[in-house]
């Protein structure tokens, strides 16, 4: 899906979008659960920051682990992240060719905050195969995916409503933006068993995105290599493949390199 890949890496691009980023550290309940739950195995070793974004993992990440690198395919986030943490090591890489990076060379890789679905499905395997080449035997995989169970998986663009004149011509005028967006994208959208590539709201409209069920996802994961060993929704709280998890826009996964 070329559409897609163009389309998405421009949105990581538009300075409005780079600058909601910049600043931001808070991190989400279930990454914390994650931190807590696979401290040992996380503490002094040598990280990858895959998606990294304008920095917000890489407050933290960078005190706990003994290595820290930070990669993301826009140039404009590695800017950013360069001067808030100019101490530590960003590199401009697409997960697709990591070759920047050797066979076993991180002990741990994250992939927070949905990156990997911003990746077209073809590239989305070709980026599994890649984290797969660089971790170590036994390595950890922390990344998470967008929920294809979720029930508000499909909404169009509403208007908001609001007493302040001027606020509800802003208003007007965004809610016509999405309006034309969605017009335009849901045209690309893909449906198929394994997953679905949807026009969401995200960042009014502007992407192309990927959904999947956790079942798809475990087997999609364990084809390349890895076994989803944890699970969490977005409140944090600890799932398995039958948990129900309609309320959950996205779903954190663990995995372990196995072969």
């Amino acid at each position: 899906m070329e559409y897609a890949d163009l389309l998405n890496k421009a949105a990581w691009k538009n300075p409005g979008i780079v600058s909601d980023y910049t600043g931001a550290s808070e991190l989400q309940n279930p990454e914390v659960m994650v931190l807590i739950r696979h401290r040992d195995e996380l503490l002094g070793k040598r990280i990858l920051d895959i998606g990294c974004g304008a920095g917000r993992t890489t407050t933290l990440l960078r005190h706990i682990a003994g290595r820290y690198t930070g990669i993301d395919y826009s140039e404009e986030m590695i800017r950013v992240c360069r001067e808030r943490f100019p101490q530590e090591t960003f590199i401009r890489c697409d997960v697709r060719s990591l070759t920047p990076f050797s066979d076993g060379a991180f002990d741990v890789a994250f992939f927070s905050f949905n990156g990997l679905d911003y990746v077209p499905p073809e590239g989305r395997l070709a980026g599994l195969r890649e984290i797969h080449r660089v971790l170590k035997e036994h390595g950890l995989f922390v990344f998470s995916s967008h929920n294809r169970n979720y029930r508000h998986i499909s909404r169009n663009p509403q208007l908001c409503l609001c007493l302040n004149p001027f606020t509800q011509i802003k208003n007007a005028f965004c809610f016509l933006k999405c309006v034309f967006r969605h017009a335009r994208n849901k045209k690309k959208e893909l449906s198929l068993p394994e997953y679905a590539v949807l026009n969401d709201p995200a960042h009014d409209y502007a992407l192309l995105t990927y959904y999947i069920e956790k079942k798809a996802q475990i087997a999609q994961a364990r084809q390349d290599g890895f076994e989803i060993i944890d699970m969490y929704d977005t409140q944090g709280n600890r799932l398995n493949a039958e948990s129900g998890d309609s309320n959950s826009p996205w779903i954190y996964y663990v995995a372990r390199k196995v072969s």
